[in-house]
């Protein structure tokens, strides 16, 4: 599908990226750039080579994937004005999409067309290259999010490309994409952390973590993801996930006041509701 691929930023999401494409042959060439992590990219045979800086990754490329945290990713594309072959298609992977979004119409001028947002609903706990999989899109939804800019042959384009690594694409605009994804991941990330924190201070007896049953386990699995990134995450999209936060916030108190109260004809009616919502989504009852 294209001649050069520049990945900027060669972590577990760009490194998978980087493997899914070259284990199908979409590119014919793959440079990363990376200074946490690009070397460790290259090791474990995920780029074929690493360039020194911004500029000379692009240079040429007629794909460049965005892959870095979402501050990182908001610099990164400021820069990209400028050093673009005129064909290329840019996406970024971030998990919000607004600030990048804003930072690109103001710096890509004539490239801004061919700029694309998107994002991976996929991850893991483990970071870094060595976390990399050329399997982790497979099946996964990918939310695409144009621009009104947005040049519709590239944006079907971005979804071809997603497609051709087994992922299932989806579009929404980039303010519902936010909004969305407060609610079902950032700001439960947010939670997983806080309850992880709350047990780690509670449970301070010897022995006390191997009474913690799979329950608990599965409630806060999330909570070894990446702390920096996920600060990132929740600082980017902070309006949305302060909203999730307060609706939270009222649900912990009706269930308060129920206990205070000893309504349990309350409980059962809240946690009710709860578990509808719950069924509706599928998977594994516990």
């Amino acid at each position: 599908m294209f001649e050069r691929v520049a990945i900027i930023g060669t972590g577990l999401i760009g490194g998978s990226f980087a493997a899914a494409f070259r284990q199908r042959g979409l590119a014919r060439h793959v440079v990363g750039f990376s200074p946490a992590d690009g070397e460790r990219a290259l090791r474990a045979g995920l780029v074929d080579a690493l360039a020194d800086d911004l500029a000379t990754a692009v240079a040429g490329a007629d794909l460049v994937v965005l892959a870095a945290p979402v501050s990182v990713n908001v610099h990164l594309v400021s820069d990209l004005g400028g050093t673009l072959a005129d064909a290329a298609l840019v996406t970024d992977l971030s998990s919000v999409k607004a600030p990048v979004a804003r930072a690109a119409v103001a710096a890509l001028g004539p490239a801004l067309p061919r700029y694309v947002p998107s994002h991976p609903i996929a991850g893991g706990e483990r970071s870094g290259p060595e976390a990399a999989d050329a399997a982790l899109f497979e099946g996964r939804t990918v939310i695409v999010s144009p621009l009104l800019q947005s040049d519709p042959a590239a944006v079907e384009q971005v979804e071809r490309l997603w497609q051709a690594i087994g992922a299932v694409t989806r579009r929404l605009d980039v303010e519902t994409h936010d909004r969305v994804y407060a609610s079902v991941s950032h700001w439960p990330h947010a939670v997983a952390f806080a309850l992880a924190a709350t047990m780690g201070a509670d449970l301070t007896e010897p022995g006390s973590t191997a009474l913690v049953g799979p329950g608990l386990r599965d409630m806060t699995r999330i909570a070894m993801s990446d702390p920096a990134l996920w600060a990132d995450i929740l600082l980017a999209n902070a309006g949305p996930v302060e909203r999730c936060a307060a609706a939270f916030d009222e649900q912990l108190v009706r269930i308060r006041d129920a206990l205070a109260a000893g309504d349990r004809d309350a409980l059962v009616a809240r946690f009710a509701a709860a578990a509808r919502w719950r069924q509706r989504i599928g998977g594994e009852r516990d």
